[in-house]
């Protein structure tokens, strides 16, 4: 009978995407693969082949409620106090629920997504092999991340999360445990889906972690897209799925960019009224949803709030970024672009209609980073993608099971 690979990940499209490319790569060489899913993403996960039984995420379900992610909300709404109980809450919610669709089936392998901790516990519940994937960047010892709670939050934050910690573990019968101890520690393996040399400190980070670059596979959402008339530079701006209810940044670029000798493709999500934009200039094409692996090799500059995801798919298509970023870890990720002469970093708190207009025009005019954006794209070549995760996820289902 096929091997069996379980892997949990949350439902936010920057963290399943690289997953399902990395499944259906899994699928296609014999496998049974296992992905738990929400009914809004079970389409995308049957598309790859593998199985998609349905789960509830209170987190997801709630999205749209959430204060944090409300209209025009401030990258410091996104503060680590407000955000870390949520996602113990949701590990809580839904490590029984994978417990369930998994126990009469137990996978040979288990991989799970960083910020999915019901897959951790549900690891350490069962003891199976299991690997993690890393969307984002790994913690190092000089940017420990979670392992690091105590840089950023007061002892009484801590302790509460300690408390929202133990309740998820006893959902699923293990005992009492502390943040300091979960995030504690390293991965026995890990796939990380960006390359090393854009990981910040990567030479500190150990063989574990398998840096294999951004995952493409099929997406069903590809709509044959073609760029609009003309041979100005192209300007794509997207705030990806999450972080996209900003009328005013929209309302900005439109200011900036009316009167310029671009085209411009800005994705504004679908809970943006058009109408709150104004009238929409003739070199803007405005679009709810973006084929962005169909946009992107047609940009000259990617306007992005920095996801991981996006990314390093602009680089991988040799796009200069300009990154806006909402929350930490995209400030991380912009801050990482400008120290490797990849684009500009502005932060959101000085977007005005003159700071875009300049940072594009000097992406354009920089003379050494097309140099640069070629040998990061050779890294990305190199790094293998969705063939090498999946090639590490071989040799680790050969290897544990032994």
């Amino acid at each position: 009978m096929a091997k069996h690979i379980a892997i949990i990940c949350t439902p936010g499209q920057g963290h399943l995407i690289p997953a399902l490319a990395v499944a259906g790569e899994l699928v296609n060489r014999g496998y049974r693969v296992t992905l738990p899913t929400t009914a809004e993403r079970q389409a995308q996960v049957e598309a790859t082949g593998a199985a998609a039984p349905l789960y509830s995420s209170p987190m997801h379900e709630n999205l749209a409620q959430q204060a944090v992610l409300a209209k025009d909300a401030k990258a410091a709404d996104f503060d680590p106090a407000s955000i870390l109980p949520k996602f113990l809450e949701e590990a809580g919610a839904t490590a029984p629920q994978f417990q369930s669709i998994l126990e009469g089936d137990r996978p040979d392998l288990l991989v799970y997504d960083q910020l999915t901790w019901a897959g951790a516990l549900l690891a350490e519940k069962w003891g199976v092999p299991h690997v993690v994937l890393f969307p984002s960047t790994v913690p190092v010892p000089e940017q420990p991340g979670l392992a690091g709670l105590q840089r950023f939050l007061p002892a009484d934050k801590i302790a509460e999360l300690d408390v929202e910690l133990s309740a998820a573990r006893a959902r699923i019968g293990l005992g009492p445990s502390t943040v300091a101890d979960f995030f504690a520690g390293t991965p026995e393996l890990g796939v990380a889906f960006l390359t090393r040399s854009f990981q910040p400190f990567g030479d500190s980070v150990g063989e574990w972690a398998e840096f294999v670059g951004p995952c493409f596979g099929e997406r069903i959402d590809n709509v044959g897209w073609q760029p609009p008339a003309g041979t100005d530079p192209l300007v794509y701006v997207s705030f990806g799925s999450v972080f996209n209810d900003q009328p005013s940044f929209f309302r900005t670029v439109i200011e900036a960019f009316r009167d310029e000798p671009v085209r411009v493709v800005m994705a504004i999500g679908q809970r943006v009224d058009r109408a709150e934009l104004g009238e929409i200039p003739p070199n803007f094409e405005v679009l709810g949803f973006a084929p962005q692996l169909e946009i992107l090799p047609h940009a000259s500059v990617f306007l992005t709030h920095c996801g991981m995801g996006g990314t390093q798919e602009g680089l991988s298509f040799g796009v200069p970024l300009v990154g806006i970023p909402q929350m930490t870890e995209q400030q991380g990720n912009a801050e990482r672009v400008v120290e490797l002469g990849l684009g500009r970093h502005i932060p959101p708190a000085e977007v005005t209609a003159s700071v875009l207009r300049t940072a594009v025009r000097e992406v354009l005019a920089d003379p050494d980073i097309k140099a640069r954006l070629a040998a990061m794209q050779a890294d990305i070549r190199d790094a293998g993608g969705t063939a090498r995760a999946a090639d590490v996820l071989e040799r680790a289902v050969k290897e544990f099971g032994n």
